[in-house]
């Protein structure tokens, strides 16, 4: 449960210390805790944050990353307006590169920069191991553990480190979440019908997508256009992030803890091993002919050269030239799961960078009243309270067909998705597996990812391991 919120006083004076360097920030009133939450006055004081426009933004027209004059647009901007009146602040935005780095130069420096701010996580890791930026389980005005409004324990593994949780998602707002989520498989369904074959979706709904039903697939998917005349491919894919992806959904953890407190790495395992083989056998093997493993990207499976293509979701829902915005019909779901998950369910993929990770600077004005305002800003946008409403508006706005909408939602839940650190060379194995081969390519980096995942992962692993009972939805 939120803690109750600290307040300010009703009567507060604005000062500044100004150095011949920069100007400092304006010194903040004393919380008192007596007085009720309607009664908050911030006083008309500004709050800055910076924000990166990236390849994941709905463009630079926008309001909290959506596109102005658009339904989430308008009901962004009508929240802004509603959290100023409301707390008498003033709330504006610095676009900037690397909000990350200029953050950390603040903090560098001991100087005012950001209230808060949105940023990549893959930005963000080794700033928030050098404490730039403020450990929210300390602070009272944010739930830091409210899954439903801040986002999935594992897809925020990135922001945790030392027991110090850094960074929150917007997951009570549609999109702002299942952003970040890499490698699934999305299927251009008119091929599917034309061809008269099993959607793929079927067998997900079924229980049964698995190694034996996917052969299937990459079998009957191939075909010659008989508009074009030319080669359909099954699947268009990278073999390092499939190959990984289908490890995770063979029962496999990226990290295991002993319980003599030493860990394993699970791209090591037995399991992982047998999908890895799995995945060269459909790569290299008897069905070589019906995948496309190099020059894959997705615009070309939007032009129509494969029937299923693995990418990211940024690349179907975000921006004007995705999946979404240049196909009529297709339809998105998850590698099959392997003999040894423990069942249908068992699917798991992976995100390297969270995308919309906010972060308060160690530098804002008081961090109490950043958190104030980010936890009011942040709250469903009215119509958008339930799970259902969002499933409805990606039907309405992105899908044919409502599975596709549930299964978008149902990724960003319990443990379907963990955290591939690319940041510190753990997607070089993978990628070189089609050149060294998998056994030599295993040999040569087992050292290498433990070492690192020792370093650089594991503190963030067992943060959100203390943390498990705590986290809620």
């Amino acid at each position: 449960m939120k803690k109750i919120i600290s307040l300010f006083l009703c009567l507060i004076f604005a000062f500044s210390l100004v150095s011949c360097a920069s100007a400092e920030p304006e010194i903040v009133p004393e919380y008192d805790s007596s007085i009720s939450e309607d009664s908050i006055d911030l006083g008309g004081k500004t709050l800055i944050m910076g924000m990166v426009q990236d390849y994941f933004f709905e463009g630079a027209d926008s309001t909290l990353s959506y596109t102005n004059n658009t339904e989430l647009g308008d009901l962004a901007a009508q929240r802004l307006r509603d959290v100023q009146d409301k707390y008498n602040c003033k709330i504006e935005f610095d676009y900037v590169g690397r909000a990350g780095e200029v953050a950390f130069q603040s903090a560098v420096a001991g100087s005012y920069i950001f209230d808060f701010i949105s940023e990549e996580s893959y930005f963000l890791v080794n700033y928030m191991k050098a404490n730039a930026f403020v450990d929210l389980t300390t602070l009272e005005n944010m739930d830091v553990f409210d899954e439903s409004k801040w986002g999935n324990k594992n897809i925020r593994m990135s922001t945790m480190f030392n027991g110090a949780i850094y960074g929150v998602l917007p997951a009570a707002h549609p999109m702002r979440e299942a952003i970040s989520v890499g490698n699934i498989i999305v299927v251009n369904e008119d091929y599917v019908t034309n061809l008269l074959a099993t959607d793929p979706r079927d067998y997900l709904e079924n229980g049964t997508w698995n190694w034996e039903t996917f052969t299937d697939c990459l079998n009957t998917y191939a075909h010659t256009s008989g508009i074009s005349n030319e080669y359909v491919y099954a699947l268009s894919s990278g073999f390092g992030g499939f190959s990984r992806e289908l490890a995770m959904s063979n029962g496999v953890d990226p990290i295991i803890i002993n319980e003599n407190g030493s860990f394993t790495v699970g791209y090591f395992e037995q399991p992982a091993i047998d999908a890895y083989n799995q995945a060269w056998d459909w790569f290299y093997g008897p069905t070589a002919a019906n995948v496309l493993s190099e020059g894959v990207n997705t615009e070309d499976f939007i032009a129509g050269n494969s029937v299923m293509h693995t990418t990211s979701v940024w690349k179907i829902i975000s921006t004007t030239d995705s999946v979404a915005y240049t196909m009529d019909n297709f339809g998105i779901l998850p590698v099959p799961y392997g003999p040894n998950a423990a069942g249908p369910d068992d699917y798991t993929t992976s995100y390297s960078s969270a995308v919309f990770t906010m972060c308060i600077p160690i530098t804002a004005k008081d961090p109490e009243i950043s958190a104030l305002v980010l936890d009011k800003i942040y709250e469903p946008f009215e119509g958008y309270e339930t799970k259902e409403d969002i499933i409805d508006y990606l039907y309405k706005n992105y899908f044919r067909d409502t599975r596709d909408a549930e299964f978008l939602l149902q990724l960003t839940s319990g443990d379907h998705i963990y955290y591939h650190d690319h940041y510190h060379d753990f997607s070089t194995m993978f990628d070189q597996f089609p050149s060294q081969g998998i056994v030599k390519g295993l040999q040569s980096y087992e050292e290498k990812h433990y070492t690192n995942m020792e370093k650089y992962v594991l503190p963030a692993y067992e943060t959100m391991v203390q943390y498990a009972e705590y986290f809620h939805e």
